[in-house]
């Protein structure tokens, strides 16, 4: 995972719990957990929906991770997804969902593929539990245009009344409001065109 910000120098923060344990007490203690060195890391979860595999939820997460390994969660952020045709085979090409583990991303903002495009992360290939079949063309995406607007193909247009709008080949799938929130949370810390190694993990 990437770790950015760094907030203090180590020399910093020695010089502040010193000061703050020469004054003693439950303050002190607190003050020197404040000055202690950190970055921010973060994680993207699929936790997939056995009784609905297109009611899944898929979890955005940032933690506040110090220099002693100590880690505070500072934000959570969640959206409905989809996974599959409603078949919970993970071996089975286009109809099921993704199989469990871990999945290299890289963010596209103006995807042009043959059906998907827009928003849209491009995931890395993963065989299925029982090694039978490896899936490959996997993504995390919605129905939109290239540039992120609503065309008039059914592939590039979403509908909210329609819960089959969640359904997939397979790939993860959002709505264009949720996808593009998630883009911009997921920019804050990564750059679109840069594959992140095992940033996804999808869970069941």
């Amino acid at each position: 995972m990437r770790r950015t910000h760094i907030r203090t120098t180590r020399l910093a923060a020695a010089t502040t719990a010193a000061a703050a344990l020469a004054l003693g007490g439950v303050g002190a203690t607190a003050t020197a957990h404040a000055a202690e060195p950190y970055a921010y890391t973060t994680t993207l979860t699929f936790d997939k929906n056995p009784s609905a595999p297109s009611d899944s939820r898929l979890y955005w997460r940032v933690y506040r991770t110090y220099e002693s390994g100590r880690q505070v969660k500072v934000r959570e952020v969640s959206w409905r997804a989809g996974s599959g045709l409603g078949v919970t085979n993970e071996c089975t090409r286009n109809r099921g969902w993704l199989p469990n583990g871990y999945y290299d991303v890289t963010l596209h903002t103006q995807y042009n593929g043959s059906l998907i495009k827009g928003v849209a992360f491009q995931l890395s290939d993963k065989k299925c539990a029982g090694g039978s079949a490896t899936r490959t063309e996997l993504f995390i995406h919605s129905e939109m245009t290239r540039t992120g607007g609503q065309g008039s193909t059914e592939s590039q247009r979403w509908t909210n009344s329609n819960p089959n709008d969640y359904l997939s080949q397979g790939c993860i799938k959002l709505n264009p409001a949720d996808i593009k929130a998630l883009a911009a949370q997921y920019q804050q810390y990564y750059r679109a065109g840069t594959k992140i190694r095992g940033k996804l993990a999808v869970v069941s």
